[in-house]
């Protein structure tokens, strides 16, 4: 099930979506004054004001559910009726708990309006913990409403992840300061810069460590790349003069790929993000 960045141009349907799963889920169960406040057109501008954070599932144009993270938090979390028993919910809450971790959070927390059972359920069967009651300032035109909401969280340690992962990876350059500002265009996080070795993390924690060599074979990297959004890592990649290939489908495993010359000649084959449960 592909889970991936919302467009603009389905802010319309992602409201209606929000303001229909609002009006189900809390209408009973909370404040005139607040009701009154949550209108179609509110919903809309909550979603265009964090459109970069908004996460969907579903066609293009017809999305059956989003969901939106905020710093440490899993912010929003809706699916539409039809959509429900479907997965899509329990799908877009472990991409949340995947970009959250990959930020470097280790406990995620939610709030969940008191007496929304139909949600307190699902977020405990996807292991979260109620903690207790807290204030939550919820926006409105008139300024902050205080509301007295379930606290959920989550700690996002993958205890259940086997106990070996990939620590490390190597790849030897010529052009030791042109190869790491490549790393930090792909997103890479900058642990240590040397002019002899430079240490990037990628997701998941695995850190890529350049070595500066004075010559090197230039040859298909040690290591692919999977990033969240293809085509935009592409045109970047473009805008640069990087030169990379075009990009190509390949629907054995549900991705889009392209390669890209790094700096000392090493090629770097990039995938679009998971969408088929099957392996790159």
């Amino acid at each position: 099930m592909e889970i991936r960045n919302a467009r603009e141009a389905e802010l319309d349907h992602l409201a209606a979506l929000w303001h229909d799963g609002w009006q189900d889920a809390h209408a009973r169960i909370l404040p005139a004054e607040l009701a009154r406040h949550r209108t179609l057109e509110s919903f809309r501008q909550r979603l265009q004001a964090a459109l970069d954070e908004v996460r969907v599932a579903g066609a293009p144009g017809q999305p059956l559910g989003f969901c939106i993270t905020r710093g440490d938090e899993l912010y929003q979390l809706y699916v539409s009726a039809d959509a429900r028993g479907s997965g899509i919910a329990a799908a877009l809450l472990a991409d949340a708990e995947e970009r959250l971790g990959a930020r470097g959070v280790t406990t995620a927390w939610l709030a969940c309006a008191i007496g929304n059972a139909r949600a307190a359920r699902f977020y405990e069967k996807q292991g979260w913990h109620r903690m207790g009651t807290m204030t939550s300032q919820l926006p409105t035109p008139d300024g902050p409403f205080p509301l007295e909401v379930w606290r959920y969280e989550k700690p996002l340690c993958a205890a259940s992840r086997p106990a070996v992962g990939v620590a490390h990876v190597v790849m030897e350059t010529d052009r030791m300061e042109a190869t790491a500002r490549l790393m930090r265009i792909i997103g890479m996080r900058p642990i240590f810069d040397g002019p002899e070795v430079s240490v990037y993390e990628l997701r998941g924690g695995t850190h890529l460590i350049l070595m500066r060599k004075d010559t090197v074979a230039p040859g298909d990297a040690a290591f692919d790349l999977m990033v969240d959004d293809l085509h935009t890592t592409h045109a970047r990649f473009t805008s640069e003069g990087l030169k990379p290939s075009p990009i190509e489908a390949r629907p054995a495993i549900d991705h889009e790929v392209f390669t890209v010359r790094e700096p000392a000649g090493h090629l770097i084959t990039f995938f679009s993000s998971h969408t088929s449960g099957k392996p790159v």
